[in-house]
């Protein structure tokens, strides 16, 4: 009962933290178990909640011991059907014996058909990468097997959780489930040797779930490939028509990115230095003049500069009144989240689950005691409170919108600043673009033309 509660409200909250919940492959999760769920961990408790919301069977969940602590959390980790892990560097070498029980319960779970989540990466770090996997997963898989001669048709089912921005509100999510992976196939490496058979089989997981993410190899490359996106992407998603929502094509852009950065790095590493140079000091001067990559994804003339700041200010002249309402209802229990997470925390991973789960209560109570106070000190009641209590949420989503138009009206600003005052610093910012989008064309079209089925079709083109 406390599960399927939690978990409804979680489906909620989801909808409401994340300005697009986008999921690619979503009937594979649907399987009937046995089932083992596979997934990166970028965002600590955030990405159990952001899968298991889509599924709908149970998930019993492998967690660390050291989340079980005595008391209250012990008893609702329990109750949330999450099985502890005993890790070499939480217990030393006493948690085998009690991680033989785990395996054992895990068996007998499965056994039973039964749906089970692990994070095989171990820890949680804030990167678009699959670092190297623990190899339980795969051992509880084959032995869960194993004990069913290869008869129980257990799947391990990769999903790919990605973020656009793990710890902001109203950021993107996109969860890109792969095809399942069949246990079976692995009964003759098994019974050859148990040990290898499940390194093979961490290795193919990891192979898998490095297909569903972004995944950079190191720091200095996920920075080049954000900048290139910065700077390249909104010109290949207008190229090939997509728009904002269709997550799914512009994650395989970014693949593709990164897949060029590679293969330039390793053939001409002297030319990827001269761009990623480019690319630095093009970003610090639009940062310089306040402006963001964005601003240049279509050049405005003078007139639709002044056309649009006039409607812009039109909007947050008349929009005032109501952005003023939304602010003084939602803004403590907006604030609270953010503070609360801060305060219990140093780690930047555990920001974004703690702020929807406190967002989850303290909207809610604020509301339950505006709609109190209104009723007891002004008499409303009726259809004029519900009004009243239903008008909450609606403009707390209208001031953020409200402060997005600000910072456009900010931006137009500059841009008028620039053509009538500043106009040296616009062709400067201009000829840089340009530069960068011709070095940036050529580099795409040569990795293209690497690709020998491209070549041949554009000479039968």
């Amino acid at each position: 009962m406390l599960y399927f509660l939690l978990k409804t409200l979680f489906q909620i909250a989801l909808r409401v933290f994340f300005r697009r919940f986008t999921v690619n492959n979503k009937h594979l999760l649907f399987s009937e178990g046995p089932l083992i769920v596979v997934s990166n961990h970028p965002n600590t408790l955030m990405d159990p909640v952001v899968t298991a919301s889509l599924m709908k069977q149970n998930v019993y969940f492998l967690a660390k011991s050291s989340f079980f602590k005595p008391g209250i959390q012990g008893w609702l980790f329990h109750r949330l059907f999450m099985i502890p892990v005993y890790r070499r560097e939480d217990v030393g070498e006493g948690g085998t014996a009690q991680n033989d029980a785990t395996f054992a319960k895990c068996y007998e779970f499965l056994g039973k058909g039964g749906t089970l989540m692990v994070f095989p990466e171990g820890n949680s770090f804030m990167q678009r990468r699959i670092r190297p996997l623990k190899t339980g997963t795969a051992r509880i898989s084959l032995g869960a097997e194993a004990q069913h001669n290869f008869n129980l048709g257990l799947r391990i089912v990769p999903v790919g959780v990605n973020y656009s921005d793990p710890s902001r509100f109203r950021s993107d999510v996109f969860v890109n489930v792969g095809e399942p992976i069949h246990v079976k196939k692995f009964e003759a490496a098994y019974a050859e040797d148990p040990f290898k058979a499940a390194h093979i089989l961490t290795d193919h997981i990891k192979e898998r779930l490095e297909d569903l993410v972004i995944h950079t190899e190191t720091d200095e490359e996920d920075a080049l490939a954000r900048q290139v996106e910065a700077v390249y992407q909104s010109k290949l998603v207008k190229e090939l028509d997509l728009s904002e929502s269709e997550s799914e094509e512009r994650f395989l852009i970014t693949k593709g990115i990164l897949q060029s950065i590679k293969y330039f790095e390793a053939r001409q590493p002297e030319r990827m230095h001269y761009l990623r140079t480019e690319l630095q000091d093009y970003l610090q001067h639009l940062e310089s003049v306040g402006l963001v990559p964005d601003a240049f994804k279509r050049i405005p003339n003078r007139r639709e500069v002044a056309w649009g700041t006039v409607k812009t200010i039109l909007y947050l002249v008349l929009g005032f009144p109501f952005y003023l309402f939304g602010v003084i209802h939602n803004y403590l229990p907006y604030l609270l989240p953010a503070k609360i997470a801060r305060s219990l925390t140093k780690d930047i991973e555990f920001y974004a689950p703690i702020m929807m789960t406190i967002g989850m209560f303290t909207f809610p109570i604020f509301y339950a005691l505006i709609g109190w106070a209104v009723h007891a000190w002004f008499g409303i009641s009726g259809w004029a409170l519900v009004g009243y209590l239903v008008a909450l949420p609606i403009t707390g989503f209208f001031v953020l919108h409200y402060w997005h138009r600000i910072q456009e009206a900010r931006r137009n600003w500059i841009f008028f600043s620039l053509f009538s005052k500043r106009t040296t610093v616009l062709h400067s910012l201009l000829e840089q673009r340009n530069r960068l989008m011709a070095a940036l064309e050529q580099a795409r079209e040569e990795f293209l033309a690497s690709f020998p089925e491209n070549t041949a079709e554009t000479k039968q083109a």
